[in-house]
């Protein structure tokens, strides 16, 4: 099966283990000091530590609160609140700014068995599990719903930074959809989902040879366990003398930056992301020009000129980084082809992104979904928490990522007819590129 999204990843985590037999036992209902309390927090802290001051005004966050609040207030039911504070959360428009609760996974978070995604303007099965649904079905409604239809009503709980991500995650996320649910096919066939916990494959860093001594190929699914970089570094010294190496990091759905991996197949100097936070300081932002509170405050002279050089007067925002970084002793110094795709996110983007940049290796695939940002976590202790990005990534050139993504060097997707026949063009482009000198 298909990996899954930085933030589904986290949900989906909770729910791993959970039983889905017995019968459904009533939604617990939560008091309303509880409601109260996670609402306001949720509030506050974003406002406290949410990368975009900018985005939080232009949002207009406490009017949205406001709503959010008046809507908690009155619910009690432990779903309908958690299903609330999530749309509340994801209108920040950011794929590492999330709320989520580890009950809901548990209780409403079973496997659909399938992923699908948008192509060629259809909702086309990626992967699957089914026995009656197979890759390159079309899917053209879910119960009564055309598929479209289901997902911009549910375009409200997915936090991303642009709707091609929410796009791509829809399928990800199990608690947005019924427990079964009948799909209606583009050819007229009619299929049963129910749900259940039928546990995925395990996630594994794969290898092998394509071309006996000219073309080898490591695939990583995710970064979130430092085993899969472990492997990939272990195949990497088995395949350190290919004529080329292509790396599929397509789906992967990010974790721990692997910099242990880019050192080891970097042959030039390189650079990271230039990266900004805001800085928020109740003493600093009275001096703002143009407030209500541009009178002078008495702040001492050294801590004036702190708070200029910082810039923080102008935007309360510090940026840093961007500059080059000089390569390590490479394992690997052969041509290096890199597959990516929508799916690959976060520390994958990491990844890629200093490849891109410098030219040591090909991109090839489809544009990456543009998101990073370490998150700060709050744990409400009852199995809700939250999940907040603290900085926003910039490319080396100081140019916008968020919501734009890594774009292929060259650009390689799959249609339909090659799902159905089990054919993987991305790769196929890459071993044809691989065979060229």
């Amino acid at each position: 099966m298909r990996t899954i999204s930085y933030f589904a990843s986290l949900f989906c985590l909770s729910a791993l283990g959970a039983s889905g037999a017995g019968h459904k036992i009533p939604d617990p209902k939560l008091a309303i000091d509880e409601r109260v309390f996670t609402a306001s927090k949720v509030y506050s802290l974003s406002e406290r530590y949410f990368v975009s001051t900018k985005s939080l005004s232009d949002s207009s966050w406490d009017a949205l609160y406001k709503d959010y609040l008046r809507t908690v207030l009155a619910i009690d039911d432990r779903r309908e609140f958690d299903l609330a504070t999530i749309e509340f959360v994801a209108q920040l428009h950011n794929g590492h700014t999330l709320f989520w609760d580890s009950w809901l996974g548990k209780n409403y978070g079973q496997p659909l068995g399938f992923y699908a995604a948008p192509l060629n303007g259809k909702w086309v099965v990626q992967t699957s599990s089914l026995a009656s649904l197979k890759p390159g079905d079309v899917l053209d409604r879910i119960d009564d719903r055309t598929v479209e239809d289901f997902f911009r009503q549910q375009l409200r709980y997915i936090s991303a930074s642009n709707v091609a991500a929410q796009r791509h995650n829809l399928f990800l996320l199990p608690h947005l959809f019924p427990e079964r649910f009948t799909l209606t096919l583009g050819d007229g066939r009619k299929v049963l989902v129910d749900r259940d916990w039928t546990k995925e494959p395990e996630m594994k860093t794969e290898g092998r040879w394509l071309r006996q001594g000219q073309a080898a190929y490591i695939r990583i699914p995710s970064f979130f366990q430092p085993m899969l970089e472990d492997k990939a570094l272990v195949y990497l010294g088995q395949f350190r003398n290919a004529r080329t190496l292509i790396i599929d990091v397509r789906n992967n759905s990010g974790g721990l930056s692997p910099a242990r991996l880019v050192r080891a197949l970097m042959d030039r100097p390189y650079r990271g992301w230039k990266e900004s936070a805001a800085m928020r300081i109740g003493a600093f932002e009275f001096r703002q020009p143009g407030s209500q509170n541009a009178e002078p405050s008495g702040m001492p002279d050294y801590l004036k000129g702190y708070a200029d050089a910082l810039g923080i007067l102008e935007n309360s925002q510090l940026s840093w980084g961007g500059g080059f970084v000089a390569p390590g002793q490479p394992v690997f110094r052969g041509r290096l082809i890199i597959l990516v795709d929508g799916g690959c996110v976060s520390a994958c983007e990491d990844f890629v992104e200093p490849f891109k940049d410098n030219g040591r290796a090909t991109v090839v695939g489809e544009t990456t979904e543009g998101s990073s940002g370490v998150p700060y976590y709050y744990d409400f202790r009852n199995g809700m928490s939250l999940r907040i990005a603290v900085k926003r990534d910039y490319f080396p050139d100081g140019s916008e990522f968020e919501g734009v993504g890594i774009k292929p060097d060259v650009e390689a997707r799959p249609s339909i007819e090659a799902l159905k026949a089990g054919q993987d063009v991305v790769l196929e482009k890459a071993l044809e590129m691989a065979g060229k000198p």
